[in-house]
């Protein structure tokens, strides 16, 4: 397996590359972050973007909340910014506060990435990240690839391979509004299930405790279908968070990238999204922070939209007792690959 090589690519300014599927589903995405800008859907009552974004390239690379976004070399939380293998200790980049958020204050979103478009439905976007870049060991090679299918699906498949053993944990930061991003319904009004028996109790930081807290007659059971403003800042967990911002423990008998673990319906009920993927968590982030963002349409605000970060769980590189299944760390010169679709159905 070979990693694609865009010969001669000038990454200073950022592309932007347009898929379209025979429903004339659209998504519009970017070299720069490897970003998911918008997702336009053709509904019976006139076309619909329910993915949140900004109004332009320049607010693109001026915002901080990670609009669409390809996140690393490590999604969310490192404790301390710090960690350790095999004996060796290393120190990177802290960006909120003490912590390590979602690689690093130079971290993957804000990169311009080589692309390449084998066909009208897949794009691939490409980055190299030397050894000690953020003070992650070993030369990261990644690729970053979405497809649009004529089933509706947008299937986004990463692959990387690394000189040195290090944590890697690649995901997708996309908000989404199934009543649209202009919409005045919130992350709130739609409807959610997760299969999911185990969240993550976090501290104020979002740093996780290391417990695995069963959702049995709390109110982070999504197991059944029910509105994510139900039982909506109603423990401390959540008002800690200002939200949801926490991690779920997937089904794995679910985890094999077909089945799904998740489905946002939208509050009119006119549009679902089914998520599937091959990683073993996700974690539910209702928009919290999104303060006065400018967008598309409007000026984002807490909860315009909702994400769904499919990711290893936060700061697993310091809780080796997890187990294999959960560890982010990836062994050098191999090749590493997981998936995550996002299904419209409409």
């Amino acid at each position: 397996m070979m990693f694609t090589q865009e010969k001669n690519q000038t990454l200073g300014s950022p592309k932007v590359v347009v898929l379209t599927n025979k429903n004339d589903m659209e998504i519009t995405l970017t070299s720069l972050g490897a970003s998911w800008l918008s997702c336009i859907l053709p509904l019976a009552s006139g076309k619909r973007d329910v993915v949140l974004g900004s109004p332009n390239m320049d607010k693109q690379k001026e915002q901080d909340v990670y609009l669409g976004a390809t996140v690393g070399r490590v999604a969310n939380r490192i404790t301390n910014a710090r960690f350790s293998i095999h004996g060796e200790n290393y120190l990177v980049s802290a960006n909120q506060g003490v912590n390590c958020l979602h690689g690093g204050k130079d971290n993957f979103s804000y990169r311009v990435w080589a692309v390449s478009q084998p066909s009208a439905q897949q794009v691939i976007f490409s980055l190299i990240s030397p050894d000690g870049d953020q003070g992650f060991p070993g030369e990261l090679n990644v690729e970053v690839s979405y497809e649009l299918t004529d089933e509706n699906q947008v299937i986004i498949r990463y692959k990387h391979q690394t000189t040195k053993s290090c944590p890697v944990n690649l995901t997708n930061h996309a908000y989404f509004n199934l009543a649209g991003e202009g919409s005045d319904k919130t992350a709130l009004d739609h409807a959610l299930t997760i299969y999911s028996d185990c969240y993550l109790p976090t501290d104020k930081a979002g740093i996780p405790s290391g417990e695995w807290r069963n959702v049995t007659g709390g109110n982070f059971d999504f197991r059944q279908s029910k509105l994510i403003g139900r039982d909506f800042l109603q423990d401390n967990d959540q008002v800690s968070a200002g939200g949801y911002d926490h991690t779920f423990i997937l089904d794995t008998a679910r985890i094999d990238g077909r089945q799904t673990v998740a489905s946002l319906c939208a509050p009119e009920r006119d549009v679902k999204m089914n998520i599937s993927t091959t990683m073993p968590t996700m974690q539910l982030y209702t928009g919290n922070y999104l303060i006065s963002v400018a967008g598309k349409t409007k000026s984002y605000t807490p909860f315009s939209g909702v994400a769904f970060e499919t990711q290893f769980p936060p700061d697993a590189v310091n809780h080796p007792e997890w187990g294999e299944r959960y560890s982010p760390i990836s062994q050098p010169n191999q090749i590493h690959c997981s998936e995550t679709c996002y299904q419209f159905i409409f």
